[in-house]
């Protein structure tokens, strides 16, 4: 069996993590509140920014991680982290399971094309967008 698609997939789960992370805006699904006492700040994430937050993970450019993840500005980046991201293909967000955790943190699902499979992505809304904090198997 080929595992590389497996690696692949895990090392960018890996660099989404390492490159979010340091972000304050992140808030781990562990505080999540039931999404009847929240009250959200942010509009929820439209079908043309969902396109568009998976056209900038999959460029395979520094440009697209920086767009469409939640980071320090002038964090380095390691160099092989946009081809990691790109190599897990075409992502498909599933609108129907946005979730807000909070007022500008929520949780969508969407499926990976390479391997393909079910990803939980925790996205933040910072200066009008929603970016990406985290994305892991499901």
């Amino acid at each position: 069996m080929d595992l590389r698609p497996l690696r692949g997939a895990l090392a960018a789960a890996v660099v989404i993590a390492a490159l979010a992370g340091c972000s304050a805006h992140h808030k781990p699904a562990a505080a999540a509140t039931t999404p009847a006492a929240v009250v959200p700040s942010a509009a929820p994430l439209s079908s043309p920014s969902a396109v568009a937050l998976a056209g900038q993970l999959k460029a395979g450019t520094e440009a697209g991680v920086r767009a469409a993840i939640a980071m320090p500005s002038g964090q380095q980046l390691d160099p092989n982290a946009a081809q990691q991201l790109a190599a897990l293909g075409t992502i498909s967000f599933d609108l129907s399971t946005f979730t807000y955790i909070d007022g500008q943190t929520a949780t969508v699902r969407g499926h990976v094309e390479n391997p393909a499979g079910e990803w939980l992505f925790t996205l933040t809304y910072v200066s009008s967008q929603w970016k990406l904090v985290d994305g892991r198997p499901a």
